[in-house]
């Protein structure tokens, strides 16, 4: 068993077929099968679920969890041979942003998966230190083209050349409104009860909005949108008014607005798009590029 079998084991997993991991790897997809056949070869048992997209099967998903665990190690010791080549570590700071709108809860959320991968690598990381920003998903891939900062949490898998994409899970997106709302009893929603619904007005178009936007007129219909301050006291007040606001969900949410409800949409109906945390490769700071690895290997699937 070799390690960079298991590195490419792990690209499979998160790319979810083996043409996309040899990209992200930059090696051929020969390489990558090879490798993977091999794994099940002396595993003697199937990794993987090949079918559109490759699910790693039960027993893969245990391996993964040891190889994992294996490749955030080595990590670790890379780290510590570097600390040692260099004598004293020098701080070194990360600039990290995240969505501004709709995804708050990302920033303030330390019990989210991402949050606590990004905190649990800077207290491991002698002389790192992270800040953070808010901004909208087209302001960070500028940002990050323009080198302002090191990485960014944006929702959806954008194309933007010299920009990868870490895709970490798909999120959810559920309509907002406070209790005694009579929309509240037709949950799950469809999209088209939404028709003639006032609806907070996106920060910014991204794709969850020109998605949402495009499934409101295949139903006949524009979506109502009104600008509302970005406060918790104007937003209570449009959504007493009947209004409601679309956000990507966490359970987290439901403690911090006790005053509000979660609705969600009929399975079908669903716009889930992956939180994907976006960086440039070829720019990217080496600290930035091993966050991006712990993230990778540390992110359940």
């Amino acid at each position: 068993m070799e390690l960079h079998q298991l590195r490419y084991m792990s690209a499979v997993a998160h790319c979810g077929s083996v043409a996309k991991a040899s990209e992200e790897l930059f090696v051929s997809k020969q390489a990558v099968s090879k490798a993977i056949r091999a794994l099940e070869h002396e595993a003697g048992f199937e990794l993987f679920d090949r079918g559109e997209r490759m699910h790693p099967t039960d027993e893969g998903l245990q391996f993964l969890a040891h190889a994992d665990a294996v490749l955030r190690e080595l990590d670790e010791i890379d780290r510590f041979v570097q600390e040692r080549k260099t004598g004293d570590v020098a701080p070194e700071s990360l600039a990290i942003a995240f969505k501004s709108f709709p995804l708050d809860y990302l920033f303030f959320n330390d019990g989210h998966e991402a949050v606590a991968l990004v905190n649990e690598f800077a207290a491991r990381t002698p002389g790192c230190a992270v800040s953070t920003f808010k901004m909208s998903d087209t302001a960070i891939l500028n940002a990050l083209e323009e080198e302002a900062i090191d990485l960014g949490f944006v929702h959806g898998a954008y194309k933007r050349p010299g920009i990868k994409l870490l895709a970490l899970g798909p999120v959810e997106t559920r309509a907002i409104t406070l209790r005694g709302n009579p929309l509240c009893e037709r949950a799950p929603l469809a999209i088209a009860d939404l028709e003639g619904v006032p609806i907070r007005s996106p920060f910014d178009f991204d794709l969850f909005t020109t998605g949402f936007v495009a499934a409101c007129h295949a139903r006949g219909f524009n979506p109502l949108f009104r600008e509302v301050p970005l406060n918790d006291d104007a937003i209570d007040a449009f959504c007493s008014g009947g209004g409601v606001h679309l956000q990507p969900y966490d359970p987290c949410m439901e403690e911090a607005y006790p005053q509000s409800v979660f609705m969600p949409f009929h399975p079908g109906e669903r716009i889930d798009l992956p939180l994907c945390l976006a960086y440039r490769e070829t720019l990217a700071k080496p600290l930035a590029l091993k966050l991006v690895s712990f993230i990778r290997n540390g992110v359940r699937r």
